[in-house]
């Protein structure tokens, strides 16, 4: 008997003859083309999953098991997205410390994603955290419609510009990454207000000025 079976992502991984071993494993159980080795220096290596294929109902256990041997040897985290079966998850590697950071980041990942996908009901009760993620999507969905300024443009750029304000808006979303503390969320609540706002305006005013004869 058989099934189909998914997995792609990657790893690093610290370099022994053991884990030389388990990877021996993995293009056996698998095929050469699925399992890329990529040499970081010669004490680490990333590997790279890419199988989409039919196979026999061994490989999954297999591969949870081979997993479980390789995990010693993971630096920092990983993770593989695995289908088999109609099911679908993410297998993570690692410490568990460094796991749960992992998972973290992909759930903030989502949240931010999709939080243009809530009505207002649903995006206030996530509070002020809620807010400050959907101003950053609207910010940054804003300057990907606009031409980044150049050369000149920003050098000379003056207060209430597109371009100044453009980049005033940049900075800001790099400089307000994520929401932190009560008091820190409000902070870059007014400031990524502020800035759409002024970004806004000078659009505005240079559409204007692009359609006046």
């Amino acid at each position: 008997m058989g099934c189909n079976y998914k997995i792609y992502g990657s790893i690093t991984l610290r370099r022994s003859q053991e884990l030389e071993v388990l990877l021996d494993a993995l293009r056996e159980r698998l095929d050469d083309g699925a399992v890329e080795i990529e040499e970081l220096d010669e004490n680490t290596i990333d590997l790279t999953l890419n199988f989409d294929d039919a196979t026999t109902i061994h490989t999954p256990p297999a591969m949870a098991e081979l997993f479980g041997q390789m995990e010693p040897f993971v630096i920092g985290a990983g993770s593989f997205e695995i289908e088999t079966s109609g099911e679908r998850w993410t297998e993570y590697l690692g410490a568990r410390e460094e796991v749960a950071k992992a998972r973290s980041t992909a759930a903030l990942h989502l949240i931010q994603e999709h939080i243009d996908l809530l009505t207002l009901e649903d995006r206030a009760k996530l509070g002020v955290a809620g807010e400050v993620l959907a101003l950053r999507n609207a910010l940054g969905a804003l300057l990907g419609n606009i031409l980044r300024p150049v050369g000149a443009e920003l050098k000379d750029a003056q207060p209430g510009s597109l371009a100044y304000n453009w980049q005033r808006a940049e900075d800001l979303l790099k400089g307000v990454p994520v929401p932190g503390p009560a008091s820190d969320e409000l902070i870059a609540l007014r400031k990524l207000h502020v800035v759409l706002q002024e970004e806004l305006d000078a659009l505005r005013i240079w559409r204007t000025a692009e359609q006046s004869p």
